[in-house]
């Protein structure tokens, strides 16, 4: 998979479907394959990034404030940063939360847009953003959404999907992504539980 742009990821997906016949360009091509790719394309992309905790889209950010007790309920709102597409955690100066430690919040909204709720002062979060940028897509991402679009744009593309090839690049998305969630564990050291730290000690 050494191509990495949209037009292959479209491409990758109408494989999928067994359709042979590529996109040439996903941009202006007028076929009926780009135009059902063009359709569905953002759409999945954003579910790819909601669907799991992808390692290469993990990002801090400071919000931005917006009010000082803009209810009854908490002590700050602040903005919800534009690119995020899965909020994972407002930061308690602990890396590994407990219970006791995690930091409460709660999604709104005003006139301008999605606000984060909580007493948290000086707020850092962290979470996944939204890579614009094709080439940093891990092939495994790059798998993942091209059997979601394959799920979505079967209908269009196979006349109707009578073999029920959709439902068949559906599972494999999710085969994919359990695959993708268990490689990300490799690449992660965490910190070792306080109960074990405390066992070991005792042995």
């Amino acid at each position: 998979m050494a191509s990495k742009s949209k037009t292959a990821i479209c491409n990758l997906a109408l494989s999928h479907l067994g359709v042979s016949k590529e996109i040439g360009n996903i941009t202006t091509e007028k076929s009926a394959s780009a135009s059902a790719c063009r359709r569905f394309f953002d759409d999945a992309q954003d579910e790819v990034f909601r669907d799991f905790v992808w390692p290469f889209a993990n990002k801090y950010n400071t919000l931005g404030l917006v009010a000082e007790n803009p209810n009854n309920d908490w002590a700050f709102s602040y903005r919800y940063p534009s690119d995020c597409r899965r909020l994972i955690k407002i930061l308690s100066g602990v890396r590994k939360d407990s219970r006791q430690t995690l930091v409460k919040y709660e999604i709104g909204i005003d006139d301008s847009g999605k606000l984060i709720f909580t007493d948290q002062g000086e707020a850092v979060v962290k979470y996944i953003s939204f890579v614009s940028n094709i080439s940093f897509y891990p092939t495994d991402f790059i798998m993942a959404l091209s059997l979601l679009l394959a799920s979505y744009i079967a209908p269009r593309v196979t006349a109707g999907d009578p073999t029920k090839l959709g439902e068949r690049a559906l599972r494999n998305y999710i085969r994919s992504r359990a695959k993708a969630e268990a490689n990300a564990l490799n690449e992660r050291a965490e910190d070792e539980p306080v109960e074990a730290e405390v066992i070991r000690a005792r042995s």
